[in-house]
């Protein structure tokens, strides 16, 4: 059967449109796009100048181990070198160290964009009359971006579903690995 112009030019379009599209596509006509990491509430446990660290826990910590890594890059997709993260949580009871510095502290991206904390796996706490899910605080600060203040949360908890502020794309994936958590989280600013 013979094709005729219009059917050539809209199916090679078509097909050359879904080619260019594809994140697998490495021609130059390929683009990676960047989603600015949503916001989510600060929550009412931040405390400003916590100690600059990578490891937020000691041996006598009680509670799961975890490993959590990532990037920070801008809206063009480039890495954020000397971006930096303030991350607080609670302590594998569902508690806050109100008092002190503890399970808080500032970490920066290197080079590449990169950072890696360790710390716990948070535990949950009542909010009202329900638990709120494990999460971890982030407040995020670059030159030339917009500060970011947010949440991260763990696929699969139990009190995910229903809490009124989970966001699905602040949802990151883990796995267990020789008795420590490993999760990543690769974050974009606006």
């Amino acid at each position: 059967m013979a094709l005729s112009r219009r059917s050539f030019l809209t199916t090679g379009l078509g097909s050359l449109l879904v080619a260019c599209s594809s994140r697998s596509f490495a021609g130059p006509l390929a683009r990676e796009t960047c989603t600015e990491t949503a916001d989510n509430i600060e929550g009412p446990f931040y405390k400003p100048r916590a100690p600059s660290r990578a490891t937020f826990v000691t041996d006598d910590d009680p509670g799961e181990r975890l490993v959590l890594s990532g990037t920070v890059r801008g809206g063009d997709c480039k890495p954020l070198a000397n971006a930096v993260l303030d991350i607080w949580h609670a302590d594998a009871r569902g508690d806050y160290d109100n008092d002190g510095f503890h399970l808080r502290g500032t970490l920066a991206t290197d080079a590449r964009g990169r950072w890696e904390l360790h710390t716990v796996v948070p535990g949950r706490y009542l909010n009202g009359k329900r638990y709120r899910p494990s999460h971890i605080h982030v407040k995020l600060r670059a030159r030339g971006h917009h500060e970011l203040t947010t949440q991260l949360y763990f696929d699969g908890d139990p009190y995910l579903d229903g809490d009124p502020f989970v966001v699905e794309s602040l949802v990151m994936p883990h796995r267990a690995e020789r008795g420590v958590r490993h999760a990543e989280y690769h974050f974009v600013l606006g």
